[in-house]
């Protein structure tokens, strides 16, 4: 039986947010796990580094206040769409987060029907309010399930034994390292997201199908009921996944909107204040290359929001086209089932 087997291998093959293969560690760290923050300090530190570079090289006459203002000025008045961007992002926000009366209770009564079907899949009077804390709960459940079936299988012939053991490898070892994750993620980080993103997706679901059907006559009814209660318990971390991804995108847009603010408000002062004054510092200045630094940290500035903007934005796309995969399809996956 290779069929747990090669999911497991393809697994890694896949393009879900925990790719391995296909990202080196320097693209995977700009695009996903890299500190936003850091990137912005980065990326910025790399336009004023140019700026200073070509100035240096007189490439730019500093000495002329037109051409300076001019390309502030170029560059402030694209910041202006930057307002029309910040309230797109928060409609888009506000538009999940607002509703009427019945719809609000529709998605309550939901919710509150997937809480109360987790808490009896895994025997918790109540289940725990905070996102990562009910992931961890319905990942715990599942690893002590497989658990059981294996227990349960003891009686198997070699073939079946090792085919499940093997399974229940893979599950308890994703399962405890996304569990210990989980432990100290806070929510609203990337790593609580990061967590079980890459874990846990429709390969698990698929290879604990076949072992039911395939292994149906030769397997024990506890060890069939686990497998029965194992396939639920997916189901439902699938589902909670998805909802976790979706909160956690409403916190990163509105983070990104409320920081673009913060960044656009000083960069259309500098900015005016700089085309109004920099004739002024170019009469009090008698360095070149003092005028090549102002110039170069008055584009910098001006550049701020468009780098805040392209870092955050490549993460959120990043995210959305690598966790299409959802419930038990596979469809990054070229799954082998042998026969």
């Amino acid at each position: 039986m290779g069929a747990e087997r090669a999911i497991d291998e393809t697994k890694t093959q896949s393009d879900l947010v925990h790719e391995r293969l296909r990202e080196s560690p320097a693209q995977r760290w700009i695009l996903l796990d890299g500190n936003r923050y850091v990137l912005t300090a980065l990326c910025a530190g790399l336009v004023f580094t140019i700026c200073l570079a070509i100035g240096a090289a007189g490439w730019i006459p500093v000495t002329n206040p037109d051409t300076a203002t001019t390309l502030v000025g170029a560059i402030v008045g694209g910041t202006l769409p930057f307002i029309t961007i910040v309230l797109a992002i928060n409609q888009l926000v506000l538009s999940q987060e607002l509703g009427w009366t019945g719809d609000l209770q529709q998605r309550y009564e939901a919710m509150t029907d997937f809480r109360r079907t987790v808490e009896d899949a895994t025997e918790t009077p109540v289940s725990p309010a905070a996102p990562a804390e009910f992931l961890r709960l319905i990942v715990d459940a599942v690893v002590a399930e497989v658990g059981e079936v294996e227990s349960a299988a003891t009686d198997a012939d070699g073939a079946v034994a090792a085919s499940l053991e093997t399974f229940a490898g893979a599950v308890t070892t994703e399962g405890e390292t996304v569990s210990k994750t989980l432990e100290t993620a806070e929510f609203g980080t990337f790593d609580a997201l990061s967590a079980v993103l890459g874990h846990f997706n429709g390969a698990h679901l698929h290879a604990a199908r076949t072992i039911r059907a395939r292994y149906a006559d030769e397997l024990s009814i506890e060890a069939l009921e686990g497998l029965d209660s194992l396939i639920e318990l997916l189901g439902y971390l699938a589902v909670a996944r998805q909802s976790f991804k979706t909160l956690y995108m409403q916190h990163e847009l509105a983070h990104l909107s409320k920081l673009l603010l913060y960044v656009g408000f000083p960069t259309l002062l500098g900015g005016g204040l700089f085309m109004m004054t920099y004739p002024s510092i170019i009469a009090s200045l008698e360095s070149t290359l003092a005028l090549v630094v102002v110039v170069s940290v008055a584009v910098t500035l001006a550049f701020l929001p468009f780098v805040v903007l392209l870092v955050y934005t490549f993460r959120i796309a990043t995210i959305a086209s690598k966790t299409a995969d959802f419930g038990p399809f596979v469809p990054r996956v070229d799954v082998q089932v042998d026969e």
